[in-house]
Order: C-alpha cells, then sequence, then structure tokens
C-alpha cells in the first residue's frame, strides 16, 4: 500500500497546477455561498419542516442505494465475496473518489488491497471495476434518453430536446460499439498487454515490491470474462439503472415533502433531473461538488420550482448521495484497517507462530550456550 502511495505522491508532486485549481475552486464556492447565504439559509430552515414519514422514506432509499451498489460489487467479484465484502469494497473507493480531489487513483489501489486481502484474485477485480465502471456510465447516459422519451409522448417534442435525445443516441450507440470492437480484437488485447508490461515496468522502478506482479499477464482473462459479461448485460445494467435512478427518487420525495405538486411533474422532473447530472459528471470538482447543486437547482427553478425550494431538496438530496456515502466509507475503511490490524497480531501469537518461534529457539540454544560458556 505504501508502493501505491508512493506513486500517487510522485504524480502529484509533478502537478502543482492541481493544487492551485482545487484552491480556485474552492474559492469559487465560498464566493458563491456568501452572495446566495440568505437563500442557502431559508433551505436549511425548510429542511427542518420534513415529515417524520418522508424523512423514514428517504432513509429507506438511502439504505437501499448503498446495498444495490454494494450489490453489484459483490456478483461481479462472484464467490466467497458477500454483501458485506461488496459495501466495504465500494464505498471505501467511493468515499476517497469523491472526498479527495482527483483522488480515483487512491480509492482504486485502497479497493484493491482490500479485495486481496479478501483473497479476490487480480482478473476479478479488474473485471468487476471495468464493468461496473462501463454499466454506470451507460446508466448515466440512458437514463435521461429514457426520461426524455417518455416525456416526449405528453407533450409536443422541441428542437432542443431533438437535439439532445439525438445527442445521448449518438453517445450510446459509439460507446457500445466500441466495446463491441475491444471485447472483439485479438490485436488490441495483444497491444494492451505490451503497454501495461511496459507501464508496469516503469512503476515497477519506483516501487520495488511491484516487481513481483505481472498485471499484462491477466488481459486476455479480463477480456474473456468482460466478454461472457457483455453477452448477456441487461441483468447488470438492470441493478445498475434501479440504482442510479434512486439517487432521483430521493430528490424527488424530499420535494413532495416540501410541498411541491403540479409546477413539477413526474416526467418533466426526472428529464431535468438526469441531464442536470449528466453534465454534473464532467465537472472538475470531487463528485461534482457545487456544479450539480448549481445545475440541478437552476433546472427546477427553469421547471418552475421555487428557488429556496429547490436548493433544499437538492440539499437532501447531495446530504444522502454525497456527504453519507463518504462518512460510510471512511466509517468501513477505519473498521477495515482495526481488523486488519487484529488479524495480524493474533496470526503472529497462533500457535503455529509460538512453535515455530519455539523451534528456532531450541536450534540456536547449543550455539548461545557455547557462545556464553564460561571460559577456564
Amino acid at each position: 500500500m505504501s508502493d501505491v502511495v508512493t506513486i500517487e505522491r510522485g504524480r502529484t508532486g509533478h502537478q502543482p497546477w492541481r493544487i492551485l485549481g482545487g484552491l480556485v475552486i474552492v474559492a469559487l464556492l465560498l464566493g458563491a455561498l456568501w452572495f446566495q447565504r440568505a437563500t442557502v439559509s431559508g433551505a436549511v430552515e425548510q429542511i427542518g419542516s420534513l415529515s417524520a414519514a418522508t424523512i423514514g422514506l428517504i432513509l429507506v432509499l438511502c439504505v437501499y442505494e448503498r446495498w444495490s451498489r454494494a450489490n453489484i460489487v459483490m456478483r461481479l467479484l462472484g464467490a466467497p465475496v458477500g454483501i458485506r465484502t461488496g459495501l466495504v469494497i465500494h464505498d471505501v473507493g467511493n468515499a476517497v473518489s469523491k472526498g479527495i480531489p482527483f483522488g480515483g487513483a487512491l480509492g482504486t489501489a485502497l479497493r484493491w488491497q482490500i479485495s486481496r486481502d479478501r483473497q479476490i484474485p487480480p482478473e476479478r477485480f479488474a473485471t468487476m471495476l471495468v464493468a461496473y465502471g462501463i454499466a454506470t456510465t451507460f446508466a448515466s447516459w440512458l437514463l435521461p434518453f429514457l426520461a426524455m422519451s417518455i416525456d416526449l409522448t405528453r407533450r409536443p417534442a422541441q428542437l432542443i430536446d431533438v437535439a439532445i435525445l439525438g445527442v445521448i443516441a449518438i453517445v450510446l450507440t459509439a460507446s457500445a460499439t466500441f466495446w463491441a470492437v475491444v471485447l472483439r480484437s485479438d490485436r488490441l488485447e495483444s497491444w494492451t498487454e505490451r503497454r501495461l508490461r511496459r507501464l508496469w515496468e516503469t512503476l515497477s522502478r519506483r516501487a520495488g515490491s511491484l516487481a513481483n506482479h505481472d498485471p499484462a499477464a491477466g488481459v486476455a482473462a479480463v477480456r474473456r470474462e468482460l466478454f461472457e459479461i457483455g453477452r448477456r448485460p441487461w441483468s447488470l445494467m438492470g441493478r445498475t439503472l434501479l440504482s442510479q435512478g434512486s439517487g432521483a427518487l430521493i430528490l424527488i420525495v424530499a420535494l413532495r415533502g416540501f410541498g411541491v405538486g403540479d409546477e413539477l411533474g413526474v416526467t418533466e422532473f426526472f428529464r431535468v433531473f438526469f441531464v442536470a447530472s449528466l453534465l454534473g459528471t464532467f465537472a472538475p470538482t470531487p463528485g461534482g461538488v457545487g456544479v450539480i447543486e448549481a445545475g440541478v437547482t437552476g433546472a427546477l427553478v427553469a421547471a418552475g420550482v421555487d428557488t429556496t425550494t429547490a436548493l433544499a431538496g437538492v440539499l437532501v438530496y447531495r446530504l444522502i448521495t454525497y456527504v453519507v456515502p463518504i462518512a460510510l466509507g471512511a466509517v468501513l475503511y477505519v473498521a477495515w484497517r482495526i481488523r486488519r490490524r487484529k488479524s495480524a497480531v493474533e496470526s503472529s501469537e497462533s500457535p503455529a507462530s509460538t512453535a515455530c518461534a519455539d523451534e528456532e529457539a531450541r536450534i540456536l540454544a547449543p550455539s548461545e550456550r557455547a557462545n556464553t560458556a564460561p571460559t577456564s
């Protein structure tokens, strides 16, 4: 793990612009909060008016969202991984990726560290990582496409609607074609093996322990498993769509709890929500902080929702889908570290370890006695 952190530090050390960019973004967010402090204060006060039934339903959706994501990871990794391990692997990496600027690489490293402790083969871990990433990306584009298509069955289509649907359709088609070509190409597999081997050799010079591994040897196995998943993607895509859509349900439940009614239809809500969220995925901030809040709030206001109410709903939504996962991931990481340390202590104090120590002492005893024997 220290080797991975050393590599990550080396990368960030050569790119001070990342720190500068993060500071600029934080300054802009703080400035926006200052100028809109009256609206933010009103939104926070309005959150306190939520009924117990609404809060309970939001919490149920929160639990389902965490469970559904852990379930996807568990199914992709296969036996002997359970839902608890799937939750730890997903949420620890998710907390780092969302909570630390440019923390994606470190989050992946932590996920791999936890997976390795659970004796998960590296090829299976790589398959899970790629398949989950592809499914999430497809769901992020497919959900607004479905929401807008349903919305257009109830109202006349405008030029902007057709343009957005066309762009999404092109992206989905191009992505599906790209992965179909990649998974069927022997030439790309050979090229990937060569490139990965060269990259690993470079990393091994920075971290010597990496030289004992050869990830390029597992490229063929990963390709095979991804190809099998791609032949029957509907189960994975269905679970991912439900998982992604649960976040939207949290927001619509919160808005309804604040009294938003006919001014925001269900299909219109899903359309503005998914389009705004899709744009937020391109944000340079961790987890789209600031961008998603502003984008979704602006889209809701444009749809007819009061500004303070829209912001209150978005704050509840981001609390459940952004702050809670980071806090949960941090707790799970600390618990994993404690269990790992306890396991290491118990292993060192096991009877087998004690027997080895006694045997070593017995073998060394004659020489020690000879060294300490008095001379005449």
